[in-house]
């Protein structure tokens, strides 16, 4: 009896045993895999921003122009594509390259290549941009064998009456970089008003009287394309700006008055570019008026030339700019 309350006892305590051995066993989940997958999602979760960021981040056309000449400008134009995509050569296509170009000295010519090719390749595709950038180096080339001292020497000699010839060569000289067609696509509205400026000199040069030239000028203006009839109207103005203004003023014309008749004429931009080159001129003129009369202290003093100056020299770089001390030295000759 004894022995048989001893091996129930034992039973009892096996079954005992299995039956918290299996309460610790972990059971196989199957929703365990979601909390993986909720895991790699706060993952990529976590490297989303990072991604998204990056994107926001990526430099602008504006950003890589914030340091430059041309800060808060705007590329003007927009390139003209065929069906398959190739750039279509026209005076745009100048003008969008000359402006990338007036980074030249700013800019390594690698890194205005560069910010070209991506403007273009968002403006117009990778094809159009390829195409671009194989006319810009055709035009570069143009550029400098127009800038060469071989080419002016083509029309040495020739005086300055003889403006077709230089024309000619000029004309001569495009067709031999760029071929005809592509030359005469992207000068097209120069050459117009080129041929422009060469009727308005034989006008002006004429035995007319003035009555008959100023008809004959309004007749030729007429002729001329939107577009460049106010860019002729313009540049018109702009010469003949000082005069006016000097008449205005000597009428009793306000300063908030002469801001409103270039704003008028001219526009917003150009009225408060206006306004900032008169007052940069202003203080340059001022600066100038002190840096006479310590000069004349200078010169008057009892100093050897050399003493003389070096304190000349000194004074424009403490008054004055880099291009500032060379147009004071200038002008210093000149009086």
């Amino acid at each position: 009896m004894t022995r048989t309350l001893a091996l129930l006892a034992t039973v009892v305590v096996l079954a005992t045993g299995v039956f918290w051995g299996l309460k610790r066993i972990p059971v196989p989940q199957h929703h365990a895999e979601p909390a993986q997958h909720q895991t790699d999602t706060q993952t990529n979760n976590s490297r989303g921003p990072d991604i998204a960021t990056a994107r926001i981040t990526k430099p602008t056309l504006a950003d890589t122009l914030a340091n430059t000449s041309l800060a808060g400008t705007q590329v003007p134009g927009n390139l003209m594509t065929d069906a398959r995509g190739h750039l279509i050569v026209d005076s745009n296509s100048k003008a969008i390259m000359d402006y990338f170009l007036a980074l030249n000295g700013e800019m390594p010519d690698a890194a205005i290549r560069k910010t070209l090719a991506q403007w273009a390749e968002q403006n117009a595709g990778a094809t159009a941009a390829a195409d671009l950038l194989a006319l810009l180096d055709r035009y570069q080339h143009y550029r400098s064998e127009f800038a060469s001292g071989d080419y002016a020497a083509r029309y040495a000699g020739h005086g300055d009456d003889d403006i077709r010839h230089k024309l000619q060569l000029r004309e001569q000289l495009r067709a031999d970089t760029l071929g005809a067609d592509t030359a005469n696509a992207l000068f097209a509205d120069e050459d117009r008003y080129d041929q422009f400026s060469l009727n308005r000199h034989d006008i002006m040069t004429s035995d007319r009287s003035d009555e008959e030239k100023a008809a004959a000028l309004r007749s030729l203006r007429s002729t001329l394309p939107e577009t460049l009839a106010k860019q002729y109207q313009q540049q018109y103005d702009l010469q003949h700006l000082p005069a006016r203004e000097q008449s205005m003023k000597q009428e009793g014309a306000s300063a908030e008055e002469l801001y409103a008749f270039r704003q008028q004429q001219f526009g917003d931009a150009a009225a408060l570019r206006l306004q900032a080159l008169e007052t940069e001129r202003q203080a340059w003129q001022h600066r100038y008026q002190d840096y006479t009369l310590q000069r004349d202290r200078i010169h008057n003093a009892a100093l050897s030339s050399d003493d003389k100056q070096k304190q000349l020299d000194a004074l424009r770089r403490r008054l004055f700019s880099t291009s500032e001390q060379q147009r004071a030295a200038a002008l210093d000759r000149l009086n």
